[in-house]
């Protein structure tokens, strides 16, 4: 832990401190690194970085200013291959500024950089790196954060922290020419989430800090970017995935706050899961001409993004959630040939007014466009057979807009329309409305005005009359049942 640990329990036999280190060897430039044999895990004469002293009398700063990890060191006459950089191995350097990672390192173990707090350039370079140690929920991982001004308590789980974590003065990471694959989670919260919190509130006082990594340079053209690679680089301002890069993971700009361009190669086909989830900042966005699949919740919460009428011609799946809570989309055009439109893609998205839904998509899913509260005009077409329930729940202004419906009606339910008021006007393609009229839920719009439209009786002299134990509306000398109806 690189700490010293004070117990009140002595026990009797005596405790041999396990040396964190196995020797030590300088590089050209003078600098001191210290490894770790493991030769006889890896199977091949090899080290890991580690650090002076032992696991529990370690040194605070031990690595200080420009540090240069080497791809193999010499020492007793044999030549090792430096594979990976173990656990807490520049823990407590903050007077470390630049490391780069060698293209030899494969692995790089849980709080390797923490509390690295003046660390601004990362040079990366390991082309075998398949093993990058996080634990879960990173987000939440501060561990030992000693910095003035900033604290977080988690009772639950103390010591958690990444490996780069801390590291919160980062401003630039340079990724190798010789890089094929960026393992999943590897920049994950570099800067700009350490939380500064307020405990003297009652509700706690959340502010993201200032400071984090504002540029990422790819070198070269990595075959595969994993899961989560940039998540929660919250300073993050602009980004182009080079051309040639042919696997890019999931959630892989997820709550980048201030991430407001990006570029994708054209022949990318589809936006992963949680891809931009909260990017709020990001207001346009160029698909790549050959997408056809947006997956689950891929923008939501982008609450800055405003017009979809770029969406590509070959988009064929809108998955769910994946524009969620997008409140300010006013421009949006779904693409003939559009298949799968799936339940909440749009809800919550207050912007929208016009929607016209080609006839492609057979299903609408549920909860498609919830929500959705400036929404007046719907248009629907041939080949659109089943609307979901809840599909328009909440779209008020529907009540005076208008749904353009095709000829042949499209199944609905209960609730597709629910708290939109039977004065919703239905233009039926070919003025064939009779279908239409006798469907238990479409025929609701079809009926003389409801008895829950009819003003109150000081206003318009009308009362209620029970009749057979049937309730009816006494209203200007005529008598009306619930549904509106007059009664002879």
């Amino acid at each position: 832990m690189k700490k010293t640990i004070l117990t009140t329990i002595i026990l009797c036999c005596a405790i041999q401190l396990v040396q964190a280190h196995d020797f030590a060897v300088a590089n050209s430039d003078g600098v001191m690194i210290w490894y770790n044999n493991v030769s006889e895990k890896a199977g091949k004469n090899a080290v890991e970085v580690s650090f002076e002293g032992t696991w529990y009398g370690a040194f605070e700063n031990e690595y200080t200013g420009i540090v240069d990890i080497p791809n193999n060191i010499t020492n007793g006459g044999k030549t090792y291959a430096v594979i990976g950089i173990g656990e807490q191995a520049f823990s407590q350097c903050s007077n470390l500024k630049s490391v780069t990672i060698p293209e030899s390192v494969e692995y790089i173990r849980d709080k390797a950089f923490e509390n690295c707090y003046n660390v601004s350039m990362i040079n990366y370079n390991a082309i075998r790196c398949a093993d990058f140690t996080l634990p879960e929920y990173a987000p939440f991982s501060f561990g030992n954060m000693h910095i003035e001004g900033y604290k977080y308590e988690d009772a639950d789980n103390p010591e958690e922290a990444t490996s780069f974590w801390s590291a919160y003065k980062l401003r630039t990471v340079n990724i190798g020419a010789s890089v094929e694959r960026i393992p999943d989670y590897m920049f994950y919260g570099m800067g700009g989430t350490l939380l500064q919190v307020d405990l003297t509130q009652r509700t706690l006082k959340y502010e993201y800090s200032k400071e984090g990594v504002t540029k990422i340079n790819f070198l070269g053209v990595p075959q595969e970017i994993g899961n989560q690679a940039f998540r929660a680089c919250r300073l993050l301002r602009k980004i182009t995935i080079p051309d040639g890069v042919q696997t890019i993971g999931q959630a892989l700009f997820a709550d980048c706050d201030t991430l407001a361009t990006v570029s994708l190669p054209d022949y990318i086909k589809e936006i992963p899961a949680y891809f931009f989830m909260n990017c709020k900042e990001l207001t346009n966005f160029a698909f790549p001409s050959q997408v056809e699949s947006i997956n689950y919740e891929a923008f939501k919460n982008c609450a800055k993004l405003t017009d979809l009428s770029n969406l590509p011609e070959g988009l064929k799946v809108i998955g769910p959630s994946a524009f969620r809570a997008c409140q300010y989309i006013t421009q949006m055009d779904l693409p003939e040939g559009l298949v799968t439109l799936d339940g909440y893609a749009f809800s919550d998205c207050t912007g929208l007014t016009t929607i016209d839904i080609p006839g492609t998509v057979e299903t609408i899913g549920n909860y498609a466009f919830e929500d959705c509260t400036n929404l007046s005009t719907v248009t629907l077409h041939e080949g659109t057979k089943e609307i979901g329930n809840f599909v328009f729940a909440g779209c008020r202004k529907l009540a005076k807009g208008i749904v353009n419906a095709p000829a042949r009606m499209p199944r609905i339910y209960a609730q597709t329309f629910q708290g939109v008021n039977n004065s919703m006007k239905v233009n039926v393609e070919g003025g064939n409305e009779e279908e239409y009229a006798a469907d238990a839920y479409w025929g609701r719009f079809f009926a003389p005005q409801s008895v829950e439209e009819v003003k109150p009786t000081e206003q318009i002299k009308a009362h209620k009359i029970i009749r057979n134990g049937n309730v009816y509306i006494l209203r200007d000398g005529k008598t009306f049942d619930i549904l509106g109806n007059e009664f002879k």
